[in-house]
């Protein structure tokens, strides 16, 4: 998309402070965090909503894991969060949020001040963090697709739960509006 901000730090039109980067995707410094070290993931191919591209979608969370990763060894928060709240910027992204001590950094917090030189300190911080990685996707995923194969039939008397517990929830949202 031509005028999405993510594409162009995408394709270096616009400069950002990457510090992970793979065939699917990129993270950078969010140039107005909600705390220090906060990270963008995106993917590389421009979508708005995790399920137009599942596959892709699951590689960008496996990637924002990594990024998490990096900024616990490298900057030692109290925690991470992961976040995906759609935006005024059109582009499917996870937000990497550190925590640390007495903050709390909710998408509603106005952005910190930053500077330059510390932005880059932090870059490079995240960036040299080494992370091994094991793809534990791919073996879910092989697992999902084997006992789909494997699947034994349903007893008669589990489909019935099943359609009552459905029942139940259908039941529930039309009471609820």
């Amino acid at each position: 998309m031509e005028d999405c901000i993510f594409c162009k730090i995408i394709k270096k039109e616009i400069p950002a402070k990457i510090v992970y980067e793979d065939e699917n995707a990129l993270a950078f410094l969010d140039v107005m965090p909600r705390s220090k070290g906060m990270c963008i993931v995106v993917p590389k191919k421009h979508y708005t909503d995790p399920s137009d591209d599942f596959e892709t979608s699951s590689k960008i969370f496996d990637a924002a894991l990594i990024v998490a990763e990096k900024i616990k060894k490298s900057l030692n928060p109290l925690g991470v969060f992961l976040s995906v709240i759609q935006t005024q910027i059109p582009h499917f992204h996870i937000r990497v949020y550190p925590v640390y001590q007495d903050q709390i950094p909710l998408f509603e917090n106005r952005p910190q001040q930053t500077t330059e030189e510390e932005l880059n300190s932090l870059a490079q911080k995240i960036k040299n963090e080494n992370v091994e990685w094991k793809g534990r996707k791919e073996k879910i995923v092989e697992k999902i697709i084997e006992k789909g194969v494997e699947k034994q039939p349903e007893k008669e008397e589990e489909n019935e739960q099943k359609n009552e517990e459905n029942d139940f929830w259908f039941k529930r949202a039309e009471e609820m509006g």
